[in-house]
């Protein structure tokens, strides 16, 4: 008897086993599949982002001279639909956060760098009329970037920098808390130009949440968590209003090709062995060109053609005066096609059409009334003229003599150009977010930069203008599809 007892004891304890390795079997074959499906679901995703990001440069490389339908247009970079897979149905959505001094949160478009001054070139902008720009922090920029360490002595940390609005005293405890976890990371101070603008973060007087501002997820959205003082990170001061930070107006990757709107090379009035073209232009003008050349003369830029004169010896030796022949009405065609420089291309322009007043007010001759007065007028201004910064002269905002001052500053395009994609599919709920950074001006679109953001969370609500049904649409399920790193 007890024998037979042992054996069914035994029996119990095997088909116990057996049951239990079975069931760990099944557990692990589902989480094989379950994981199978994630990974198919994270591909399609950063797929459906990828479909976005080439759209994007399709789009900012076709764009004609002039026009701004790349800036925010819902019909070609909203919800547009990528593929269906049996499961899910998917769709990419470009976006751009927009400044502290807009009334919108985001546009379905795109952002130009040439509408913000470059760190690494920037020409004759005054960086110290930035907003909360100092004096010591300019200088600290102006040696990082020109390899020269700043002095230990350069003040400014983030117990004794707050945002507007805002205390030192209240800002300083999530400051310091951010401070802290960026130093922790060790990295040591950039010399020489800046790889991106957030290396700026690392420069002496500046911190993190100057740079960054209150939107720590990019999602041009003010969150709760981003208006509630310094009780969740990020640090930020309670006002109700999104804060962008400084980066909003700086760039480190502008540069406008020296060629014409129609990318044919432009002719150096400044080179006697760069002919000029037959036929197109007023005999005067011809004329001042080669005397120029002949007395070996040099234009700092095209716009000194505009009602150009000079004096010049002719073959008897007597003192003429020879007039250029351009005219407010010839200026658009001079500046689009002649430079004065050898360079191929002109870094650190700034696009006239798109800058802000804050940008555009850091330019030699802009004060801030006439900053204000630019971005008002452009909305008016058609397309035909926008391609070239004569406007500015052929609507009267400045004068003959102002424009001579700021147009040596100005471009009227963009050639390179950030923004951020959203991948995603329904039903599902899977999503990738993807911030890219592009270049047009050569003969192929590249990618400069791609961060994958996906795990700071879903932007907004997608799908809102498909065909999906309501119903559907409200069900909408957040899934990340992270786990995947490109750059």
């Amino acid at each position: 008897m007890p024998d037979r007892a042992f054996a069914l004891l035994a029996i119990l304890v095997f088909i116990m086993l057996l049951s239990m390795l079975t069931v760990s079997l099944m557990f692990r074959s589902q989480s094989d599949e379950n994981a199978a499906v994630a990974a198919a679901g994270s591909e399609q995703a950063w797929a459906a982002a990828m479909s976005g990001v080439q759209e994007a440069m399709r789009v900012a490389a076709a764009a004609v001279p002039g026009t701004l339908d790349w800036q925010d247009n819902p019909i070609l970079f909203r919800d547009r639909p990528v593929f269906e897979d049996g499961a899910d149905r998917w769709f990419f959505t470009v976006y751009s956060p927009t400044g502290s001094e807009e009334t919108v949160e985001i546009r379905f478009g795109l952002q130009d760098e040439a509408s913000r001054v470059n760190l690494n070139h920037p020409g004759a902008a005054d960086l110290g009329l930035i907003p909360r720009m100092t004096p010591p922090m300019v200088q600290a920029v102006r040696q990082v970037i020109g390899g020269t360490p700043p002095s230990p002595s350069t003040p400014g940390t983030p117990a004794s920098i707050a945002t507007d609005g805002e205390s030192p005293e209240s800002s300083v405890n999530g400051a310091a808390l951010l401070e802290a976890a960026v130093s922790s990371l060790d990295l040591p101070l950039h010399q020489g130009p800046l790889a991106s603008v957030d290396e700026l973060a690392r420069v002496p007087g500046f911190s993190w949440s100057l740079v960054a501002g209150e939107d720590a997820n990019f999602n041009g959205h003010l969150d709760p968590n981003e208006d509630d003082g310094d009780d969740h990170f990020p640090p930020d001061n309670h006002d109700g209003h999104l804060d962008h930070g400084m980066g909003q107006y700086f760039t480190v990757l502008s540069s406008d090709p020296n060629r014409t709107s129609q990318g044919r090379r432009r002719i150096n009035l400044n080179d006697p062995k760069d002919p000029l073209p037959a036929g197109d232009f007023l005999a005067a003008f011809t004329n001042f060109v080669a005397a120029l050349r002949g007395a070996n003369l040099k234009l700092g830029h095209p716009v000194d053609l505009l009602d150009g004169k000079i004096h010049v010896k002719d073959p008897q030796g007597n003192d003429v005066e020879v007039v250029s022949g351009i005219t407010v009405n010839e200026l658009p065609m001079v500046l689009d096609l002649f430079t004065t420089s050898a360079e191929g291309r002109q870094e650190g322009l700034i696009n006239l059409n798109t800058a802000s007043a804050q940008v555009l007010g850091t330019l030699p001759g802009i004060e801030p009334a006439l900053a204000e007065t630019i971005v008002s007028t452009r909305t008016s201004v058609s397309p035909s003229r926008r391609t070239t910064s004569a406007w500015l002269l052929q609507e009267g905002v400045v004068d003959a003599d102002k424009f001579r001052v700021i147009a040596p500053h100005l471009t009227a395009r963009a050639s390179q150009f950030r923004f951020q994609v959203l991948g995603y599919g329904i039903p599902s709920g899977r999503f990738c977010i993807l911030q890219a950074m592009v270049d047009v001006s050569g003969d192929e679109p590249r990618v400069l930069a791609l961060r994958d953001l996906t795990r700071l969370g879903l932007p907004f609500k997608p799908g809102t203008e498909t065909n999906e049904p309501a119903a559907r649409q409200t069900s909408f399920v957040i899934s990340r599809a992270g786990g995947r790193r490109h750059g």
